[in-house]
């Protein structure tokens, strides 16, 4: 057979998948590489920033202190301290101190100028420009208003203002070009103020902001610091450097992590389109901050040839690596193209089932079919196999076998049943408990599943005991263990004990009630089916020992098999009172019957049940034929009910809902003839009231019943004895008779039959409250009255 070509896309991915894998691992250590330098970079630079803006900090530091150094030398100088609180002084005074002011000046290269004020004559001296002034005229207004308005500046604190100063004069030494202008750090250092609280005197130091421009430039390091630096007072006002070419939203991106942040550290932002550092630190001394700018693209002017450098390598790299990976993809899948050649030849699949595949999906279909295939003839081997050994299982418990015990012991070696034929075994049934309910709530298959379960956790459960097979019967599991060489109730404890585990089991995981049944050991396994019919007969006896119980012969040698003599006392008193329809007594009568069949075997105790339901209907039938009462029970319904019941408890049950039935339909036939009862007796009253012997005696003969009895039924039913309601109604006709004309007592006491007249005229009065007389002239006008006792006049 020609081999099938198949495509080489197998090849062809694995290639592209190494080469893209390759790239993209060359990619990140590219990146990674260039971010770490990056990084590093950063790190170097914000590094040496920091260390520059330390010196420019303690360098300001420095000078901040020479400066206060120089104001507070001035002002213990006695010439100063004259000119500037004296109100008069002769202008050799001033000179002379105006001599000192400039030698201290010319000896401190940082001091640009020096004014001293004098608030008492509004004077002011200068080294820069004008010697002397008065304050309306002097050339620096810009000071003269920070004096008079004392803006940012307090008596004893020393703290420098940032502000330009005129710097050029007209030709005549008069005029000065306002447009000309040097900035300054100026320093006012007043001590007094007078009582208008105005500043009686001051000394003015100008430092020069060029001299710190240069500091700053002097300790610039290889460009590295290239950028601007900035300086900020306390208030976040500038000092050094020029914001005013920032919006506010840059202003805002680059002061306000520093005003939050507070320490010394450095972090990135965009001004004017461009990504730039910012390292800042602050001087603990002056609360300054010194912030230093410097672009990205200084820093990583370097970065960006070592990132070429890295790109070109990397390419470099790949080059080469593409001819190892092309390598490596064809050695990896010459095998796979072998492999594909030699299934390829065999008659597995037919061409058309390789169209549209590359070769791995042609190699998974043949290997799935091989596998499927394989699975399917293991399988029907495992369900042949495992349904011979079931049924040979099922014809070892149902019959006894001919064969001796070396050819049972080789059945049972072939079916790889663990039990010895030679001997002794018993045979143990485990009855799944309300079995009715048990099929109606699960499906077969889960049914066959529950089966299952129980046989195999009860032979691991009894494996550490001895050998053991558990067989699903269908409806029960039988399960043979083999003997031990213990005495019979030792093994009649020990299959307990195994029984009460696997109970137990059974509860907590699969949530149902089993009984045990344990039948007698046989010497060989051929005959264990004798064991089984045995514990088949003990299995009856969950009837009284209830579900979840575990059967044995010693269980069963306390019952009674004599001759049964049925409870004839019983029968005839449960009778009696379910008659009468006493439920609670004819209950007690019935538990009492149960007690007494309690130690009689099984089919003694059903049948005498089956008897009494039999006795029940039929005396029920009994009272029905009599026409008091019906009853809607059916004899065969009942019994076929009570048949399918596994215990005498539910039985019971059952009992006690039907003598409950009877009783109450006793109770209400009775009601009904006692009403009827009733009713014939007021009937006989009606009809019969004119007779004189009309009485309680004459009505009971006449419904052929006891005087005593009638008058007990009457009483329940009216509350009145029979005397007392012929006695109304007599009064009641009288009362109607009187009414007419032409009547008079004597022959109304003769219509009604009443025999004596002065009885009657007290009887009256007692009923109506009157007298006859009175009566009738109350009532001559009015008609068929309806008197107050209920009966119609």
């Amino acid at each position: 057979m020609s081999q099938i070509k198949l495509p080489r896309s197998m090849f062809i991915r694995m290639f592209t998948s190494f080469t893209l894998v390759f790239i993209c691992i060359l990619l990140a250590l590219s990146y990674i590489l260039y971010v770490n330098f990056q990084k590093i970079g950063v790190n170097l630079v914000s590094g040496a920033n920091a260390n520059a803006l330390s010196q420019i900090s303690y360098s300001s530091t420095y000078l901040n202190e020479a400066s206060k150094t120089f104001a507070i030398s001035l002002l213990t100088n006695y010439r100063v301290q004259s000119v500037m609180y004296n109100a008069n002084n002769d202008y050799k005074d001033i000179q002379e101190a105006l001599v000192d002011v400039s030698k201290l000046k010319d000896a401190n290269q940082f001091v640009h100028s020096v004014y001293v004020f004098n608030g008492t004559s509004n004077q002011f001296y200068s080294t820069w420009l004008q010697s002397s002034n008065t304050k309306d005229s002097f050339f620096d207004q810009g000071l003269v208003s920070i004096i008079d308005e004392k803006k940012q500046v307090a008596r004893g604190k020393f703290y420098p203002i940032l502000r330009k100063i005129p710097v050029f004069i007209s030709a005549d030494g008069k005029d000065i070009d306002s447009n000309q202008k040097i900035s300054v750090l100026t320093y006012i250092f007043y001590e007094y103020e007078d009582a208008a609280d105005r500043v009686k005197g001051a000394i003015i130091v100008n430092v020069k902001v060029d001299y710190l421009k240069a500091l700053i430039q002097s300790l610039s390091t290889g460009g590295k610091n290239q950028g601007s630096t900035w300086i900020l007072d306390e208030k976040g006002q500038p000092i050094l450097g020029n914001m005013d070419q920032l919006s506010a939203e840059e202003k805002s991106a680059v002061l306000k992590p520093i005003q939050e942040n507070g320490s010394n550290t450095y972090f990135t932002t965009t001004i004017q389109g461009k990504k730039n550092l910012i390292t800042y630190v602050t001087s603990e001394a002056l609360n300054w901050k010194f912030i230093h700018i410097v672009p990205y693209s200084i820093i990583f002017h370097d970065m960006e040839r070592l990132g070429w450098i890295t790109l070109a390598f990397c390419l470099g790299v790949l080059i080469p690596g593409i001819f190892i990976v092309f390598y490596v993809s064809k050695k990896l899948y010459s095998p796979i193209r072998g492999l594909v050649g030699k299934v390829s030849a065999l008659p597995r699949l037919p061409s058309s089932s390789v169209e549209n595949k590359d070769d791995i999906g042609y190699l998974s279909d043949v290997i799935a079919m091989a596998i499927q295939q394989n699975e399917v003839s293991i399988g029907d081997k495992k369900t042949a196999f495992f349904s011979r050994r079931l049924e040979f299982l099922r014809r070892l418990i149902s019959q006894s076998f001919d064969e001796d015990s070396i050819d049972l012991q080789s059945r049972l070696d072939q079916y790889q049943i663990r039990l010895l034929a030679d001997k002794r075994h018993f045979a143990v049934i485990f009855m799944i408990d309300r079995y009715e309910q048990f099929i109606r709530t699960y499906s077969a298959a889960d049914q066959d599943l529950f089966r299952y379960a129980i046989g195999n956790v009860a032979e691991e459960i009894a494996s550490r005991f001895t050998n053991n097979c558990a067989v699903d019967l269908g409806d029960e599991v039988v399960f043979i263990l083999e003997a031990s060489d213990e005495s019979y109730e030792k093994q009649l404890r020990d299959i307990s004990l195994i029984i009460a585990e696997l109970q137990n089991w059974i509860q907590s995981n699969l949530k149902l009630s089993m009984t045990g049944v344990i039948g007698y050991s046989v010497k060989q396994l051929q005959d264990i089916s004798i064991s089984y019919q045995e514990a088949v007969q003990f299995s009856k006896y969950r009837f009284i020992f209830g579900q979840g119980s575990i059967i044995s012969s010693d269980e069963l040698k306390h019952m009674k098999t004599d001759d049964f003599r049925p409870p004839l006392q019983l029968e005839k008193t449960f009778d009696e009172l379910l008659v009468y329809g006493k439920y609670e007594e004819a209950i007690q009568a019935y538990e009492q019957i149960v007690a007494y069949l309690n130690h009689y075997s099984y089919d003694i105790v059903i049948s005498y049940l089956y008897y009494l339901a039999f006795n029940i209907y039929k005396r029920i039938k009994e009272i029905e034929l009599n026409g008091s009462t019906t009853f809607n029970i059916q004899y065969s319904t009942f019994v076929r009910m009570i048949s399918k019941m596994e215990t005498i408890g539910e039985i019971n049950a059952e009992f006690h809902v039907l003598i409950r039935q009877i009783a109450e339909s006793m109770v209400d036939s009775k009601v009904n003839r006692n009403q009827q009862i009733v009713s014939k007796v007021i009937g006989i009253i009606e009809a019969n009231y004119m007779d004189k012997s009309l009485c309680q005696d004459s009505i009971a003969l006449l419904l052929n019943l006891s005087k005593y009895h009638l008058g007990k039924i009457f009483r329940n039913v009216h509350g009145k004895a029979i005397a007392e309601w012929l006695m109304d109604y007599r009064l009641s006709i009288a009362a109607e008779l009187i009414t007419k004309p032409n009547t008079n007592v004597a022959e109304i006491l003769d219509l009604i039959g009443w025999e004596n007249q002065n009885y009657f005229y007290k009887m009256f009065k007692t009923k109506y409250g009157v007298t006859t007389s009175e009566y009738k002239l109350r009532n001559t006008t009015s008609e068929n009255k309806v008197h107050d006792n209920g009966y119609p006049s």
